[in-house]
């Protein structure tokens, strides 16, 4: 809170409590201040509203008319300070608050849950919202809707700052029975020869995709998009196709009779990151909810074809998509 801000409500203070006693001795002993410095107080804060407050005499301190007509409004104004003082430090001690964060659907569904059941563990007081997004999490951190982004690759942009979280493989998931579940490896011109199911083309993971196709010269033809990596998985499951995902999305499968297998030659891989407004100071909750993302990153098992553990990184303002 700034100086003159205190000094004023350290005024207001005076004056509630001299005219509560009906002294400057009571009052000074009260506010734990000397009798002097309760007095300069008293004779500045009606400098600065222009007008005397107090009539004094030998016996008695009485309010004057204005001093009336001011003790009820500079009454509620001390009590709303108090509160919104109270307020500042329940947010800077974690004790209130709400934190909003959107993530891509494979995010929303592994990595996100965990962090915030963790989180609402040891911070029950602040309320934390996720949004499973297939849109733009660009458009949502400047926008302000939501305090953080968590997603794949993300379209340059100079307000907004972006830091690393981990390195994964984007891999194939096959049903047991499929021809391709006989390999520990493919490439994508062997997926190309089989029914696919990808994500939308507006994902990321899809953008991801369609490049390293277009670099192999590469032609795929999917047999369904969709949105959500539960659709997906429910579909491979159901042996109406193979899917490529990143590999984090094991953890939704059925091992016993799903295959994860991975793309070589070249191998393809997501970065996945956390997304901020450039220049924003982040709440107190905010960044412990981060912490805990990176945290919980660096300690996923690294299981599967291949898996890259998190790299120190800082944050980078405008990093995404190479053009």
């Amino acid at each position: 809170m700034p100086e003159a801000m205190i000094d004023s409500l350290r005024h207001v203070r005076a004056f509630l409590a001299v005219a509560h006693w009906g002294s400057f001795t009571r009052a000074s002993l009260e506010l734990h201040v000397s009798q002097p410095a309760l007095t300069v107080q008293i004779q500045q804060l009606e400098a600065s509203l222009g007008t005397s407050l107090f009539e004094r005499n030998k016996r008695k301190v009485s309010l004057t008319q204005a001093g009336q007509d001011l003790l009820v409004p500079l009454e509620r104004l001390l009590v709303d300070a108090d509160a919104i003082m109270g307020t500042g430090r329940d947010f800077a001690e974690l004790r209130r608050g709400i934190v909003t964060v959107a993530a891509v659907p494979s995010l929303a569904a592994t990595l996100l849950p965990g962090a915030i059941g963790e989180f609402c563990q040891s911070y029950p007081g602040i309320v934390v919202r996720l949004r499973d997004s297939v849109g733009n999490l660009i458009d949502l951190v400047k926008s302000g809707d939501v305090d953080f982004g968590v997603g794949g690759e993300m379209q340059r942009d100079r307000a907004v700052a972006v830091e690393d979280l981990y390195v994964e493989p984007i891999c194939v998931f096959a049903p047991m029975t499929h021809p391709l579940a006989r390999h520990h490896r493919v490439t994508l011109a062997q997926v190309a020869e089989h029914a696919t199911i990808l994500p939308q083309r507006s994902s990321s993971l899809r953008a991801i995709l369609d490049r390293a196709l277009e670099q192999q010269r590469i032609v795929l033809r999917p047999l369904h998009e969709t949105s959500h990596v539960s659709t997906t998985i429910g579909m491979v499951n159901a042996g109406l196709g193979i899917a490529i995902l990143p590999l984090r999305a094991m953890d939704f499968f059925l091992t016993s009779t799903i295959r994860c297998i991975e793309i070589y030659n070249p191998a393809i891989e997501r970065s996945v990151v956390v997304a901020t407004l450039a220049g924003r100071t982040l709440s107190p909750a905010v960044k412990r909810l981060i912490e805990i993302l990176h945290r919980r990153a660096k300690e996923l098992p690294h299981r599967g074809p291949r898996f890259r553990a998190p790299r120190p990184t800082r944050p980078v303002v405008g990093r995404g998509r190479r053009r």
